[in-house]
């Protein structure tokens, strides 16, 4: 019942505020160039939101991170209930999987330490209603030895496969012998346990090299060319290259391969500052949000940068998150406690 009235919810955009196109050609509004368009109203409520997440059931997931809470949404922003963990658990990052159960990373903070934990949500137990699910189930948490422990360790990033397999982005320190270093992309299979586990190999552990995983703080899978996916890197400077890297699997060497890696793509010159999630379209268009430099990059396929990319401190404050549905962009405004979004003013 949920999934009918979305689409119906779907066909209702809010009609385009002229006045926020550029203003070219002295003074006359230029209505031909491609922007993005912010829609209106701006969704608010939210306490330091990190992640916004558009699931495969049509509706639109925020951690509500300071609330410590995951907020569901239709597209018209209207609420169908919260799901809290604990005042002393903070979701940072969701996805979904094929049964639409909910991924979520939540820092879990005590007097003593803070640790990452891996929950699943199983929103469809409850009716497809996320108040109404059953108590999360407790996956993995970032103390799990791989086969080393180290309490500084963190997940920052979970995206899934078409099998409901998933993988997760981890940071830590290094390992002196390289045995088990922190940071590292796990993948794991497993509903109310993890059955699976293992650490993808082939990687760089430090420095910023076109196969590095040094501060990796989000993945996405690319959902229709498995086992293939992206990384983000954020380690908050604008010195240095290859923060956001497409990984094609190669099954004949069985290493993952960067797919942009000339200086003539854009992807692989800009210097982002903190690339912190990414999204992408059904033409393979790569979206990313810069919470350091309050900007929003979207990427051709061939990896050029497209003149739809906008930002600056009057627009954002530290957005961590993104997403895209239905060709409306998402975006975690988490300085300023709310959800954006934007629409191409050549989209009907």
């Amino acid at each position: 019942m949920i999934l009918s009235v979305l689409i119906a919810l779907n066909g209702c955009g809010d009609k385009l505020d002229l006045a926020q196109f550029p203003v070219t050609n002295n003074g006359t509004i230029n209505v031909s160039d491609t922007v993005y368009v912010q829609q209106y109203p701006v969704w608010g409520g939210f306490n330091r939101p990190e992640a916004v997440y558009a699931g495969t059931d049509q509706l639109i997931y925020v951690a509500d991170t300071k609330n410590n809470s995951i907020v569901q949404m239709d597209v018209a922003g209207g609420r169908y209930g919260s799901y809290y963990f604990h005042s002393s658990v903070f979701p940072k990052k969701i996805s979904q999987d094929g049964l639409f159960d909910l991924l979520v990373i939540c820092d879990s903070v005590t007097s003593t330490d803070t640790i990452s934990i891996l929950f699943r949500l199983k929103v469809v137990d409850g009716g497809g209603v996320i108040t109404q699910s059953t108590p999360a189930v407790r996956l993995l948490t970032s103390l799990k030895p791989t086969p080393n422990t180290n309490k500084l360790r963190k997940f920052t990033g979970i995206s899934t496969y078409l099998d409901n397999s998933y993988v997760i982005t981890r940071t830590g320190p290094e390992d002196p012998l390289n045995i088990d270093p922190g940071n590292a992309i796990i993948k794991a299979s497993g509903r109310d346990s993890v059955t699976q586990l293992a650490v993808l190999s082939g990687f760089q552990t430090s420095g910023n090299s076109f196969y590095s995983i040094d501060k990796v703080s989000s993945i996405l899978t690319i959902k229709n060319n498995p086992p293939n996916f992206i990384i983000s890197r954020s380690s908050k400077d604008t010195l240095n290259l290859n923060k956001v890297i497409y990984f094609e699997y190669n099954s004949t060497n069985g290493t993952y391969d960067p797919k942009y890696t000339s200086t003539s793509q854009d992807i692989v010159n800009i210097k982002f500052g903190s690339p912190d999630a990414i999204a992408m379209d059904n033409n393979y268009a790569i979206y990313v949000i810069d919470s350091y430099r309050n900007y929003f990059y979207k990427f051709s396929s061939s990896g050029s940068m497209l003149k739809e990319s906008f930002g600056d401190a009057t627009k954002f404050s530290s957005p961590k998150g993104i997403t895209i549905f239905n060709k409306v962009v998402y975006i975690a405004d988490t300085g300023n406690d709310r959800i954006l979004r934007y629409k191409l003013s050549t989209d009907n």
